[in-house]
């Protein structure tokens, strides 16, 4: 299943609040339309969606277009067993229906998180994820949360022998990723052990044999690449903006002139002019993809946000 959601609240936001600079008055409003130049009309074309290029290989992920990992990766994605609790899944803080995001200011999985919930839409194409970048592909970005002490806050043998104990997961794996490791003897393969904060799950994992690590990450690994085949789905589809530069790229005026308003074509001039906003915002993904000193204190006692 391909999720499309509409991209025209990220893009409403911005020509609104231009808007409002440019007319702050409704009895001062523009009303006549904008004669496009064609330099503005070929700044339009590169933020239209029909600018996105074909979604980009990942080549490390051999399971990335896979329709089998995809699926296994929906299943798991929206899995509350992928967690401490039993209550936590990543569509619990990636809801479809407000564009993969949480709608919070602070996420909240089995704690809370010192960050919000970044939408996963179109994530296929970034270069960097997460809010500072420490990951460089979906399926490592995935991992994470999965053993983030306020997030799933599990661990890698305990997703491992969910896969192992859950026939339908096992069958799904097996048929992607071959045999799974034989789990059954506790004393090898702990219900609970890995690399994370908890003492106790961490000892048991220092405890087990290096090459049962190794087998126990693969299969975690191989989770994170399933999720990722589904969230490389995840793409941005058209909004009204899109269908208007379509129109007006097309000749058809009288098409557009039903799809913005006089005053939203006044603050997408602004948007892609002296508002110099597509200095940061640019590109049919409305972003640079790099990082910028907004000047802003980060969320902990406004000290400076450095990591999360």
């Amino acid at each position: 299943m391909i999720f499309k959601p509409w991209r025209a609240v990220w893009f409403a936001v911005a020509v609104a609040a231009f808007t409002l600079f440019a007319s702050p008055n409704s009895s001062n409003a523009k009303t006549e339309r904008i004669q496009w130049t064609p330099n503005e009309i070929t700044s339009l074309r590169g933020l239209w969606i029909g600018a996105l290029p074909a979604l980009p290989a990942d080549k490390s992920n051999g399971v990335a277009d896979n329709p089998k990992a995809a699926q296994l990766g929906h299943q798991l994605f929206f899995d509350t067993r992928l967690s401490s609790d039993g209550q936590v899944a990543c569509a619990s803080c990636h809801l479809p229906g407000i564009a993969f995001t949480d709608g919070r200011k602070l996420s909240r999985g089995v704690g809370t998180v010192a960050r919000n919930a970044m939408t996963i839409v179109g994530t296929a194409y970034s270069p960097w994820l997460f809010w500072d970048g420490r990951k460089d592909s979906q399926w490592a970005q995935a991992l994470g949360p999965l053993e983030s002490a306020v997030e799933h806050g599990g661990d890698r043998t305990q997703y491992a022998h969910l896969i192992a104990s859950d026939a339908r997961y096992k069958s799904q794996y097996e048929a992607l990723f071959g045999p799974l490791p034989d789990l059954t003897d506790n004393g090898r393969f702990p219900l609970y052990a890995g690399p994370v904060r908890a003492a106790s799950t961490h000892a048991a994992w220092k405890r087990m044999a290096p090459d049962d690590r190794i087998a126990v990450s693969t299969v975690f690994a191989n989770i994170g690449k399933a999720i990722a085949a589904y969230e490389r789905l995840i793409l941005p589809g058209p909004s009204r903006f899109d269908r208007y530069v379509e129109a007006k790229l097309a000749g058809r005026d009288k098409a557009a002139k039903t799809l913005l308003s006089s005053e939203e074509e006044y603050g997408l001039r602004l948007f892609i002019g002296s508002g110099n906003c597509t200095q940061c915002h640019n590109g049919p993904l409305f972003t640079n993809n790099t990082f910028h000193n907004t000047g802003l204190a980060g969320p902990l006692k406004g000290k400076p946000d450095q990591a999360g």
